[in-house]
């Protein structure tokens, strides 16, 4: 009897546990081909449609003739400026919020500086970036040859009031202070200048 259970105990427990890792192997097997053969499977392409999306973060905010958000930002002394500020040149305004490593901000950047060139003296346009240092800010900002006023926001304080996810994202803001229209991802120069169109008049 001591014998017999012996027995079971060093070769059936082992059959056993190797059939059970058979099955183990042969169900992953069949799932991967089965994942394998889906053709409905697509390959993930960052830059497009033109526009990065943070992780686990929905859509942006939809503040369309809502108040423009407020929150303090930092110049590149690093001094305090409240949001409204930007009202203060009595000019509608075009915000938008991007940083470096963004693709589609990198990309749109050029397109944003020719309508500062061609609009700057109607709009007030602000550039916001929540993660570059004052230093890689500048650099970006020098190679592109930005010349548009630039603001930090290392708390993303403006970020979470305008319930922005999706970058670059740009706000074009009245002189009464709403929103008047917002773009979530990267724009061309020919949509830039068909959403200024409704408040440079």
């Amino acid at each position: 009897m001591v014998v017999r259970n012996l027995f079971a105990r060093l070769v059936v427990r082992p059959i056993v546990l190797l059939g059970a890792t058979a099955v183990i192997i042969a169900a992953g097997v069949t799932m991967k081909t089965l994942w394998d053969e889906r053709d409905d499977v697509e390959t993930v392409v960052l830059d497009e449609p033109g526009e990065y999306q943070e992780p686990g973060i929905g859509t942006n905010t939809d503040l369309t003739g809502q108040p423009m958000p407020m929150a303090f930002v930092e110049d590149l002394d690093g001094g305090k400026v409240g949001s409204l500020e930007f009202l203060m040149k009595g000019k509608p305004v075009l915000v938008n919020i991007w940083f470096s490593t963004c693709q589609p901000c990198k990309r749109e950047m050029p397109a944003l500086q020719a309508a500062h060139e061609k609009y700057g003296d109607r709009i007030e346009f602000v550039g916001i970036n929540p993660q570059d240092s004052v230093a890689r800010l500048a650099e970006f900002t020098d190679e592109f040859g930005v010349t548009y006023s630039q603001f930090r926001d290392p708390s993303s304080a403006f970020v979470v009031a305008a319930g922005v996810a999706t970058f670059p994202s740009t706000l074009i803001i009245g002189t009464d202070g709403n929103v008047v229209a917002q773009f979530a991802g990267e724009m061309t120069s020919a949509e830039i200048d068909a959403a200024l169109a409704s408040v440079v008049g």
